[in-house]
Protein backbone atom coordinates (compact mmCIF):
# COMPACT_ATOMS: atom_id res chain seq x y z
CA UNK A 1 0.00 0.00 0.00
CA UNK A 2 1.62 3.30 -0.27
CA UNK A 3 0.75 6.29 1.94
CA UNK A 4 2.44 8.49 -0.90
CA UNK A 5 -0.38 7.37 -3.73
CA UNK A 6 -2.93 8.22 -0.95
CA UNK A 7 -1.40 11.53 -0.40
CA UNK A 8 -1.68 12.15 -4.50
CA UNK A 9 -5.47 11.32 -4.59
CA UNK A 10 -6.03 13.60 -1.18
CA UNK A 11 -4.87 16.62 -2.88
CA UNK A 12 -7.04 16.29 -5.67
CA UNK A 13 -10.58 16.63 -6.17
CA UNK A 14 -13.09 13.76 -6.68
CA UNK A 15 -14.17 11.52 -8.41
CA UNK A 16 -10.88 11.11 -10.37
CA UNK A 17 -10.51 9.20 -13.30
CA UNK A 18 -7.26 6.95 -13.51
CA UNK A 19 -6.22 5.20 -16.62
CA UNK A 20 -2.34 4.05 -15.92
CA UNK A 21 -2.42 0.51 -14.60
CA UNK A 22 -0.06 1.01 -12.27
CA UNK A 23 -2.61 3.70 -10.70
CA UNK A 24 -5.35 1.53 -10.93
CA UNK A 25 -3.43 -1.40 -9.22
CA UNK A 26 -2.93 1.35 -6.08
CA UNK A 27 -5.74 2.38 -6.29
CA UNK A 28 -7.18 -1.11 -5.66
CA UNK A 29 -5.02 -1.80 -2.80
CA UNK A 30 -6.03 0.99 -1.02
CA UNK A 31 -9.64 0.25 -1.51
CA UNK A 32 -8.93 -3.75 -0.38
CA UNK A 33 -7.44 -2.10 2.61
CA UNK A 34 -10.07 0.66 3.46
CA UNK A 35 -8.47 3.80 2.56
CA UNK A 36 -10.22 4.89 0.10
CA UNK A 37 -14.10 4.72 -1.39
CA UNK A 38 -13.07 3.28 -5.32
CA UNK A 39 -14.34 1.50 -8.49
CA UNK A 40 -13.32 0.10 -11.38
CA UNK A 41 -14.83 0.28 -14.71
CA UNK A 42 -14.14 -1.55 -17.83
CA UNK A 43 -15.99 -1.17 -21.31
CA UNK A 44 -17.65 -4.25 -22.67
CA UNK A 45 -16.06 -3.69 -26.18
CA UNK A 46 -12.36 -5.11 -24.42
CA UNK A 47 -11.24 -1.08 -24.01
CA UNK A 48 -8.92 -0.38 -21.07
CA UNK A 49 -9.69 -0.66 -17.46
CA UNK A 50 -10.71 2.64 -15.88
CA UNK A 51 -9.97 3.21 -12.33
CA UNK A 52 -12.84 6.03 -10.49
CA UNK A 53 -11.69 7.30 -7.23
CA UNK A 54 -14.48 8.83 -5.18
CA UNK A 55 -13.16 9.60 -1.72
CA UNK A 56 -11.22 9.27 1.20
CA UNK A 57 -12.31 7.09 3.71
CA UNK A 58 -12.34 8.17 7.06
CA UNK A 59 -9.35 5.69 7.86
CA UNK A 60 -7.94 7.07 4.35
CA UNK A 61 -7.60 10.62 6.22
CA UNK A 62 -6.83 8.89 9.99
CA UNK A 63 -4.13 6.97 7.90
CA UNK A 64 -2.98 10.70 6.47
CA UNK A 65 -2.73 12.20 10.30
CA UNK A 66 -5.65 13.98 9.69
CA UNK A 67 -8.49 15.10 11.62
CA UNK A 68 -11.77 13.18 9.94
CA UNK A 69 -13.31 16.16 8.62
CA UNK A 70 -10.63 18.02 7.23
CA UNK A 71 -10.69 16.84 3.77
CA UNK A 72 -14.09 17.68 2.71
CA UNK A 73 -12.99 19.83 -0.31
CA UNK A 74 -13.16 18.60 -3.42
CA UNK A 75 -15.90 16.10 -2.52
CA UNK A 76 -19.11 16.60 -3.33
CA UNK A 77 -21.65 15.36 -0.60
CA UNK A 78 -23.20 12.16 -2.17
CA UNK A 79 -25.58 10.13 0.04
CA UNK A 80 -24.47 6.99 -1.42
CA UNK A 81 -20.97 7.88 -1.08
CA UNK A 82 -22.06 8.37 2.65
CA UNK A 83 -23.11 4.71 2.81
CA UNK A 84 -19.64 3.59 1.34
CA UNK A 85 -17.79 5.37 3.90
CA UNK A 86 -19.92 3.75 6.82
Amino acid sequence: MSIEFLRVLAKHPAPATLTDPHDIDSLLVLRAAGLVAALTLKPDAGGREVGRFLALTPDGRSALGAPVDSFKRGVQANPQLQQLQQ
